[in-house]
């Protein structure tokens, strides 16, 4: 009897013992599912921060296009200077506004350092060393003149019957990520003429990019009028053996390869006049970077 009690204590134990080993193992992969659902609390993740890309128009309602040219950061100054292309129809006048990321409640001061034909360097000053990242806006000011009651005109005519009221619309907003955006030596630039041959640069930039791309239809447009005079040919050739039904249809064919032809032509003269005309603007901007160089 003291053996066979002795022996179903040691399966009692043998058992607990095995009970304890899946206890654990339950326990550490709860836990570590829980790690996993909580790890959002304890976990460093950085925002994600959007970052305008340059030379790529942005289209906005009630003007041309919007175009971040250039952005430099110089930290000594703790000044971001962008340059920024609108392709607007008439003249309007524009504001800016910007704040930063490091201090969501501060307007930063903004200033135009440089106008000229479309192009606007300005200036976001007052930046924190780690400013992360900046919102940069651009408005639209418009002026609009309040009617006059004829009807309540008295003998003196009183200018503030005709009050100006100015009113903003928003166009868009610029972004930068300070590890994205290059940094500048110095304090930036100083002197206008500095400004007048970076936009000119610039504007070189511009217009041989357009070059560029008008070399492209151009190859493009002859490729494809090569390939529809090498199809008229062969239906020309088949119209030797053809019936007057089967020729009938062929001509017609021909017609339409004579129509496409002449649409590819007339193309191609377009974009080689365009061309002429950039090639025109790019030496008259060469002309103008000398005389500032020579100033």
């Amino acid at each position: 009897m003291k053996i066979k009690k002795k022996l179903d204590d040691y399966r009692f134990n043998l058992r607990r013992k095995q009970s304890w080993k899946y206890t654990a193992i339950l326990a550490f992969f709860f836990l570590g599912f829980l790690s996993l659902l909580t790890s959002k609390f304890y976990i460093y993740t950085d925002d994600k921060l959007y970052h305008t890309k340059t030379f790529e128009p942005i289209s906005t309602a009630g003007t041309g296009n919007i175009t971040l040219e250039e952005r430099v950061y110089y930290p000594t100054a703790h000044a971001l200077d962008m340059v920024v292309k609108i392709d607007q129809v008439e003249d309007e006048n524009l504001s800016f506004s910007a704040m930063e990321k490091a201090n969501p409640n501060v307007k930063l001061p903004v200033k135009v350092v440089y106008e000229d034909e479309g192009y606007y360097v300005v200036r976001v000053n007052n930046l924190s060393p780690q400013w992360e990242a900046l919102a940069f806006d651009l408005y639209q000011e418009e002026e609009k003149n309040e009617t006059v009651n004829v009807e309540d005109m008295t003998s003196h005519y009183s200018t503030d019957s005709a009050e100006k009221e100015d009113s903003q619309s928003f166009l868009t907003t610029l972004y930068s990520d300070q590890k994205k955006t290059k940094q500048g030596k110095g304090k930036s630039l100083q002197q206008k003429q500095d400004y007048s041959l970076l936009v000119n640069h610039l504007e070189k930039k511009t217009v041989k990019k357009k070059m560029q791309n008008y070399e492209k239809a151009i190859a493009i447009e002859a490729k494809q009028k090569r390939q529809i005079q090498q199809g008229m040919n062969e239906l020309q050739r088949d119209m030797k053996y053809q019936v007057d039904e089967e020729k009938a249809d062929t001509e017609s064919k021909i017609a339409m390869k004579k129509d496409a032809i002449q649409s590819s032509d007339e193309s191609i003269q377009l974009y080689e006049d365009e061309q002429k005309s950039l090639q025109e603007k790019l030496k008259k901007l060469n002309e103008k970077e000398q005389d500032l160089v020579m100033k």
